[in-house]
């Protein structure tokens, strides 16, 4: 399953287009080149700024690769005048049109109104000839954001989860098992304070 937008919905296409080629690993946000997620040390692996409006950064687990991994770390950030929760709604949407032809998906939207933040709990497959290859969970942890030096937009944490071939059904069987917890580690995670620098 190839990395696909974590922002791709129709709204922001207008904003950006997206093409993941290689690149230097660059660090936009000026924050450490590790992050510590629920006890687990991840690293910068990628970097991405196609145009003025749109960063991202992947951070993975020493020993995994951005095309077969078991956990990752991402953190976008779209600077735009457009409010977290169209971003939300559109990539909702966008999933709707994908279970079309991936039975598997499934979504869940929780909001916080006191923190106007929103997350969004989803699962998406691959199949090959009939049979599941890759199961991928996601909580996206949306909000409004403008970092010290006036960038104003949507900054994305995103947590992900991949089970290959065998081992999806001991995967979904963890993701039963964890789901909530999961789900609070990232609602309460001390999100990094981004600071665009090109």
């Amino acid at each position: 399953m190839k990395r696909f937008l974590t922002f791709a919905l129709p709204l922001l296409l207008i904003i950006c287009s997206y093409h993941k080629v290689s690149a230097q690993v660059k660090n936009y946000y000026n924050i450490p080149g590790e992050l510590t997620f629920d006890s687990l040390q991840y690293k910068l692996s990628a970097s991405y700024h196609p145009n003025d409006n749109y960063y991202k950064q992947e951070y993975i687990p020493s020993g995994e690769s951005a095309d077969h991994f078991k956990k990752m770390v991402t953190i976008d950030f779209v600077v735009a005048d457009v409010k977290a929760k169209d971003l939300v709604t559109a990539k909702i949407k966008e999933l709707q049109q994908r279970k079309k032809s991936d039975p598997v998906v499934q979504t869940d939207l929780m909001s916080n109104a006191e923190r106007d933040e929103y997350i969004l709990d989803f699962i998406l497959s691959e199949q090959a000839g009939g049979k599941l290859t890759i199961v991928e969970r996601n909580v996206y942890r949306y909000k409004n954001y403008t970092d010290s030096t006036g960038h104003k937009g949507v900054l994305l944490f995103a947590v992900s989860q991949r089970g290959y071939g065998d081992d999806i059904v001991s995967f979904f069987g963890n993701l039963k098992k964890n789901r909530v917890n999961d789900i609070n580690k990232v609602a309460k995670y001390d999100m990094p304070n981004v600071q665009i620098q090109n």
